[in-house]
């Protein structure tokens, strides 16, 4: 049977490396937006999208404008999932699910059924 020997300086390369890795600076969470700069947001990352994804933005900032936060929420899902968003278009669709989110359960926390329906949809299609 064969051994393998490693020693201290390989093994201290080799942790300093997975230490690197770890500490990747993109890999934390996104930060809740405040509702008020979302719609604003997603029109300035969606300014030159393809036609479809500029609509949706432009929808869901409606929606967030009229504080219908089940539609604007179903948009946004419908958003982060599309293929080919860049890197803001990305940062700022999953931001505007986390207020979104944090939105509908204030909202549910005081009975709205709208609220509710949408969060139990999200639950079950997750």
């Amino acid at each position: 049977m064969r051994r393998f020997h490693i020693n201290v300086v390989d093994f201290g390369l080799l942790l300093v490396m997975l230490v690197a890795i770890g500490c990747n600076e993109h890999s934390s969470s996104p930060a809740v937006m405040p509702v008020e700069h979302l719609s604003s947001a997603l029109e300035k990352a969606f300014s030159k999208a393809k036609p479809g994804l500029k609509d949706l933005a432009k929808e869901i900032g409606s929606s967030l404008q009229t504080q219908d936060y089940p539609k604007a929420f179903l948009g946004l899902q419908a958003l982060s999932t599309s293929p080919g968003l860049t890197r803001e278009q990305q940062s700022i669709t999953s931001r505007g699910m986390l207020t979104v989110n944090s939105l509908l359960h204030s909202a549910q926390a005081k009975g709205d059924q709208k609220a509710d329906a949408a969060l139990k949809y999200y639950r079950s299609n997750k």
